[in-house]
């Protein structure tokens, strides 16, 4: 485990769960959860601590090898920890996932572990654990997406991390200067959302950031090329047209999707000035939107509210939440410290962008294809408690759609 992770909390349990010391570095307890969620950290630790089961090799020592989830089998997660030490070990990569997954069989918390590929080790949780994880993620969305210690991390008062006021892009004397700093603004939040050392300062700051309204193109001000551009396309467009490209220096009339100018101008602006969907600093705004406005408004007019942590999902309600939908949603959101992560290492924004992206999409496929709300556009599921738990996973959607976007320097819209 990196220096850095070492010291925090390695189980996400939820309130209700007998007390379970949290577990760090090489001590991790490997004691049968009734009530946790299937969090990258927990489903990570789980497998570092079978390899240590079955190599002796200190946790500690073992290489950082982030899960990803499975494309092919829902609710299904891979770890390329065996690709990454068996050179070392001078073992078969599938051989080695082998020894790990035999220790992990005997886990309660999973319903499969096996050996996929070139030798990953693929878990699958049992389906209450996938589905707490809306749970959790819906009490403390910054604090899951920035890899924090959740639920309960501390939100401490007190100033931003260095580093985190953005960039006046009216004062660019034109767009290529606007998208300079506009990178540089969410190279800079992302390093401190990623750094262990600030984290809890960006989770604080990106949750004391204030509601906001879609309005964001500067008045009376068309001095320069980007204070014209920003008139066209708006502060949002333009921060998310500077961040989805991976190059920091792009060619002329190169393009990050159907007429979306990796470098817009006042003159050629493309879809970035449009209020649709061929806008993606409009779909992610939207989304944003949508999710916020389904918990707080549509729902509260219904009588309903979500469920939060209160208590364990009942089986009807981890159905709910265990859909093919709903799974790829909540693979998606599974998929975000990650992303930050590798954001952050590699300083390219666009990987956060595009992930945010991915989950706006995943967002949109899942309420489409579910009676999410009882009364509200004509569905009819009348199922107080499940629609409460869907409402956790609108709500977790909402979270992390919103702390990414403040992440490039975007404000999330509340109303649609």
């Amino acid at each position: 485990m990196p220096e850095a992770d070492r010291g925090r909390d390695t189980f996400a349990v939820l309130p209700g769960t007998p007390h379970i010391r949290p577990c760090t570095g090489a001590h991790m307890a490997m004691t049968a959860l009734s009530f946790a969620a299937a969090t990258p950290r927990y489903l990570s630790d789980l497998i570092r601590h079978a390899c240590t089961e079955a190599t002796g090799i200190p946790a500690a020592h073992l290489p950082d090898a982030p899960l990803r989830r499975s494309t092919d089998q829902p609710g299904q997660y891979l770890s390329p920890l065996t690709s990454r030490l068996a050179g070392r070990l001078g073992r078969a990569a599938r051989d080695l996932a082998a020894d790990i997954t035999a220790v992990l069989r005997n886990q309660p918390h999973l319903t499969d572990a096996q050996v996929t590929g070139p030798g990953f080790v693929a878990v699958t949780p049992v389906p209450s654990m996938r589905a707490a994880l809306a749970q959790l993620v819906a009490d403390a969305p910054a604090a899951f997406l920035l890899d924090l210690a959740v639920p309960g991390v501390a939100h401490q008062p007190g100033p931003p991390p260095d580093g985190w006021a953005l960039s006046d892009l009216a004062h660019a004397r034109d767009s290529g200067q606007l998208r300079d700093w506009a990178r540089a603004d969410a190279r800079r939040r992302i390093a401190a959302a990623a750094d262990p050392a600030t984290a809890p300062a960006a989770a604080a700051a990106l949750t004391r950031q204030p509601p906001a309204d879609w309005r964001d193109v500067p008045q009376d001000n068309t001095a320069t090329e980007a204070a014209q551009l920003l008139t066209v396309i708006g502060e949002a467009a333009a921060r998310v047209a500077a961040c989805r490209s991976a190059a920091d220096q792009v060619r002329p009339q190169e393009t990050t999707g159907p007429d979306l100018p990796a470098r817009p101008s006042p003159h050629a602006p493309g879809a970035w000035a449009r209020a649709t969907a061929a806008n993606p600093a409009f779909a992610l705004r939207y989304a944003h939107a949508h999710a916020h406005t389904a918990v707080h408004h549509w729902a509260a007019q219904l009588g309903l509210r979500r469920l939060g942590t209160r208590r364990r999902h009942t089986a009807d309600e981890v159905a709910a939440l265990t859909t093919p939908a709903a799974e790829a949603l909540l693979g998606t959101l599974f998929d975000g410290p990650a992303a930050l992560r590798a954001a952050a290492r590699r300083h390219q924004p666009h990987i956060l962008v595009r992930y945010l992206e991915s989950l706006a999409a995943a967002y949109h496929e899942w309420w489409e294809s579910h009676s999410v709300l009882p009364g509200h556009e004509g569905t009819a599921d009348t199922h107080t408690t499940t629609v409460a738990a869907r409402l956790d996973l609108c709500a977790a959607a909402a979270g992390v759609l919103r702390a990414g976007l403040l992440l490039i320097g975007v404000s999330a819209p509340t109303r649609l």
